[in-house]
């Protein structure tokens, strides 16, 4: 079950996006959130009536209110009180004396405000951001923003991206090459590199990945660990052992977001609707290691890798280091 946890998770994602903005699936969400309760409300006021008792003198006046329906603009009624005596038809009242005991009932009718629902033709003028903000950047989440907490991501309102959680479900499972190699099948298209190296008695790994992701295009930088004696499956990070990352994603030289600086053992980004071929792909990334020999180890594995590895004449891959910080272009 672990090694497909990586592809179902990515998979989730995938079908979290698509359904949510599928013809019907962006429809019902953004009803949700526009048609409120209040929309339900009876307003078929029109036989209201309220009756306005006044002992005067043994004199019996009754009053009628009409309130008028509410048309069908979202507006407020303010309710209206009209007097009249049935003496006669008379308009003339009179004056109770010190003697007199008056009973008034004052009854107050205010028509609800009616919020009309947003329609399809406005949904279909919204842009793809704009579509996200309503899905997702809602301080209470709606079906959509809960489906997407459930599988592991959170959503950036700011640069409408999607990125992962500190402790999704899929760092319980860690991480091997199984995962890349069924990708394809979840519909991601991706380069991959994998720098291993040793440190502090333990065996590292810091991979780096950019590409297509389905509807999505992005990137991500792992961090894992296991012990000597393992050879296949490594496991995420612990929190004790988080590096600082941050990467630029450039597509075709153009700044499409940014994620970072922040520790955390698997930093990510995902674009939607963005199409990215990942030898036009750019990736800016800064790695802080937790000291200056951390960072070497890494940067003596990486420079192997470098020389090594076929792909890195198609897609070259330049660094530097200060200290316990390494530069990467890709």
């Amino acid at each position: 079950m672990k090694r497909y946890a990586r592809p179902i998770s990515s998979i989730a994602l995938l079908l979290v996006i698509v359904i949510c903005f599928s013809g019907c699936g962006i429809v019902d969400f953004t009803r949700s959130i526009f048609h409120k309760e209040n929309t339900d409300v009876n307003v078929n006021l029109g036989d209201t009536q309220v009756n306005n008792n006044v002992t005067n003198n043994n004199q019996n006046v009754t009053g009628t209110l009409d309130v008028t329906p509410p048309s069908t603009q979202a507006h407020t009624h303010t309710p209206v009180t009209n007097n009249n005596s049935n003496n006669g038809g008379s308009n003339n009242t009179t004056r109770p004396n010190n003697n007199t005991q008056q009973n008034t009932q004052n009854n107050t009718t205010t028509a609800p405000v009616v919020t009309e629902p947003i329609t399809d033709e406005e949904i279909e003028e919204l842009s793809v951001k704009e579509l996200q903000d309503l899905l997702f950047a809602t301080k209470d989440p709606n079906t959509a923003g809960k489906i997407l907490q459930i599988a592991g991501f959170e959503y950036d309102e700011e640069q409408g991206i999607y990125y992962s959680q500190m402790n999704p479900l899929q760092r319980k499972f860690g991480f091997n090459r199984v995962y890349d190699m069924a990708a394809p099948l979840a519909g991601m298209i991706y380069s991959t590199k994998r720098i291993e190296f040793e440190y502090d008695g333990r065996e590292w790994m810091v991979q780096i990945w950019k590409g297509q992701y389905g509807i999505t295009s992005g990137a991500e930088i792992g961090l894992y660990n296991r012990d000597p004696e393992r050879n296949f499956q490594y496991d995420c990070a612990d929190d004790e052992d988080l590096i600082e990352m941050q990467f630029d994603f450039y597509n075709q030289d153009e700044l499409v977001f940014s994620r970072g600086p922040e520790k955390h053992w698997w930093l990510t980004g995902f674009k939607v609707f963005h199409a990215g071929v990942p030898i036009l792909i750019d990736l800016d990334m800064t790695l802080t290691f937790t000291d200056k020999q951390m960072a070497q180890a890494f940067v003596n594995s990486l420079k192997k890798s470098i020389t090594s590895d076929f792909s890195s004449l198609m897609d070259p891959i330049t660094y530097r280091k200060e200290g316990s910080t390494v530069y990467i272009h890709w």
